[in-house]
Formats: C-alpha cells, sequence, structure tokens
C-alpha cells in the first residue's frame, strides 16, 4: 500500500526523489564562495579592530572599576576574535567570542547605569 501511495506521487510530481532537485556547486561556484568568504572575514577583521581601538577610548572614559574590568575583557575577546578572523576563521568558536563580548558589552552597560 505505501509503495503503492509512493510510486503514485512520484508519478504525479508531487514527490520527487531524494536529491532531484540539489544540483552540487561547480568547482567554480566553490571558489567564488570561498573568495566571497574570504573578502568578508577580511572586512569583519578589520571592523572588530576598529571596534577594538573604540573600546579602548570608553576604558579610558570609565571611573567605575566593574566597568572597566569588562571593558577590559571585551577588548582582549576583540583581539582574539580579529585575529581569528585574519585567518579566515568563523567556525562556531568565533561566533561564541563574539556572543561572548556582547554579553559583556550588555553587563558593562548594566553596571554603569547602577
Amino acid at each position: 500500500m505505501k509503495k503503492t501511495i509512493v510510486l503514485s506521487l512520484l508519478g504525479l510530481g508531487l514527490l520527487a526523489p531524494a536529491g532531484a532537485d540539489e544540483k552540487k556547486p561547480t568547482e567554480a561556484a566553490k571558489a567564488e564562495a570561498s573568495q566571497k568568504h574570504d573578502k568578508g572575514s577580511e572586512k569583519l577583521a578589520d571592523d572588530q579592530d576598529s571596534v577594538s581601538a573604540d573600546v579602548q577610548e570608553l576604558i579610558d572614559e570609565q571611573t567605575n572599576a566593574k566597568v572597566i574590568q569588562l571593558l577590559t575583557q571585551v577588548e582582549t575577546l576583540m583581539a582574539e576574535t580579529t585575529d581569528r578572523l585574519e585567518e579566515k576563521n568563523t567556525g562556531g568558536e568565533t561566533i561564541a567570542i563574539q556572543t561572548e563580548i556582547i554579553e559583556k558589552i550588555y553587563e558593562a552597560a548594566k553596571e554603569k547605569s547602577t
């Protein structure tokens, strides 16, 4: 019964065989995607480095020791992320570090407002 239903759906074009519509990327498409990834990583590394300099300025302006500590941690994490991005490493660890940076910035903002 299942076999008949599946064959009927295939015949009507309502069910496609697994992988029927999947197109494998060509070598040229892979090379283009890799090049785009590399350029994006480089731009992010430059942006991250620039923002890190802004964080240093924020640290210099602070008087709250806890905020200074958090922003110093942020600056260190940003430097690590910049290095990873310069190496074209955009994997899970890099994303996790970016998430940690955001959390620490949020914590510093909360600390400053209290």
